[in-house]
């Protein structure tokens, strides 16, 4: 999406920030940012700086949702971000909950992932958040609507699929 690799074959990770907000409809909306990590900088730096956010902030909740390798040789660290501090820019709205799968239990990388998936798969894990951590839990709550939207979610971290959760 925008990020090209600075030299043919070499490895570039990747800062992609997906961006949440509660669209007008009631449901969930997302843009995507990315950047390259360079110079030694931390991802997370990178990512406060995609979506143009200090590093103390306390009314947004920035969180690593997942990590991938394309094709292409990058490795991609997605970060969630939300709410949207921009929500005067287009948003896509996330219609889908379908989460991309691997082949098989010693294959789990799926192929292609959409960023839809990648987005999907961002909300179950703010909606792990929001049961299980305390901090992110007082952004989350401080979002008109989101607790509801959450709410609608399988809580799961990253590689948890649905139904596999034991009590």
């Amino acid at each position: 999406m925008g990020v090209q690799q600075e030299r043919a074959g070499d490895s570039v990770v990747v800062v992609e920030v997906l961006a949440l907000r509660v669209a007008d409809d009631g449901g969930l909306a997302f843009r995507v940012l990315e950047g390259v990590v360079r110079g030694g900088r931390h991802p997370d730096a990178v990512a406060r700086e995609l979506v143009e956010l200090p590093r103390d902030t306390a009314a947004h909740l920035l969180h690593s949702t997942s990590w991938r390798h394309d094709p292409s040789g990058r490795v991609l660290l997605t970060y969630a971000c939300c709410p949207d501090p921009r929500p005067d820019l287009r948003a896509v709205p996330l219609t889908v909950r379908t989460l991309a799968r691997g082949a098989g239990p010693a294959s789990p990388s799926p192929d292609g992932p959409r960023i839809e998936q990648v987005a999907a798969h961002a909300v179950r894990h703010l909606a792990f958040l929001w049961h299980t951590d305390a901090v992110a839990r007082q952004v989350i709550e401080w979002v008109p609507g989101l607790t509801r939207i959450l709410d609608s979610w399988t809580p799961a971290p990253a590689g948890q699929l649905p139904g596999l959760a034991r009590v």
